[in-house]
């Protein structure tokens, strides 16, 4: 008998990984509300059956796509907060995963977006909440280490951790979608800098000699 710590992930399932992403090209050339389930179908090369085997409907199957690319981003960024370095070096970090993440995945950023004609707005809604929540909690736990350590002086982390996350996002919206009136690498590292003086721990002025 195998022992629980022992047990192995499951194997990739390519059927079903070919689905998501025939759902995925279909979705960005045409939007989630036009395309339909038999679309899909025809687009990973496989029956109906096989597809409702797999997803309930589209809405689920577009649930799914999206939990599947926000896995891979918050794995990336967990691995950020492992990491042996400075609170201020893994917030920086995160913001340029964030940054990379909605500049390559179209999926994500027009759900980001809530862009009416590419995605389902239910779905899409609760899933930027979800993502919202986990990664102000990302953010949240380097705040905290940056007070233990005593780079940071007390704040409300959480609270400073949400309004970083929204500040974050909106400039990643407007680079995302060629609009940003700064070059991205400046403007987040004008924001970094202004958090950074805001929250820092001063520092003690040295004693002069002889004083």
């Amino acid at each position: 008998m195998v022992a629980k710590a022992d047990v192995l992930p499951a194997p990739p399932d390519s059927t079903r990984d070919g689905i998501l992403e025939a759902a995925r090209q279909r979705f960005l050339r045409f939007g989630v509300p036009k395309t339909t389930m038999d679309e899909v179908a025809r687009e990973a090369g496989c029956s109906r059956t096989t597809l409702y085997s797999y997803f309930r409907n589209k809405e689920d199957l577009y649930a799914r796509l999206l939990e599947q690319d926000a896995e891979e981003f918050i794995r990336e960024a967990s691995g950020v907060l492992a990491a042996s370095a400075r609170a201020g070096e893994k917030i920086r970090r995160i913001v340029e995963i964030t940054r990379q993440t909605y500049a390559r995945n179209h999926v994500m950023r027009l759900a980001l977006a809530g862009d009416a004609e590419m995605s389902l707005e239910p779905v899409a809604h609760a899933f930027t909440r979800e993502q919202e929540r986990r990664i102000i909690g990302l953010l949240q736990q380097v705040l905290d280490q940056g007070i233990a350590e005593g780079s940071l002086r007390r704040i409300d982390s959480e609270r400073v951790a949400y309004l970083m996350f929204h500040l974050g996002r909106m400039l990643v919206e407007r680079e995302t979608a060629g609009v940003g009136d700064y070059p991205f690498d400046e403007i987040i590292g004008l924001m970094d800098a202004v958090f950074a003086e805001g929250i820092a721990k001063p520092r003690r002025p040295r004693r002069k000699r002889g004083a």
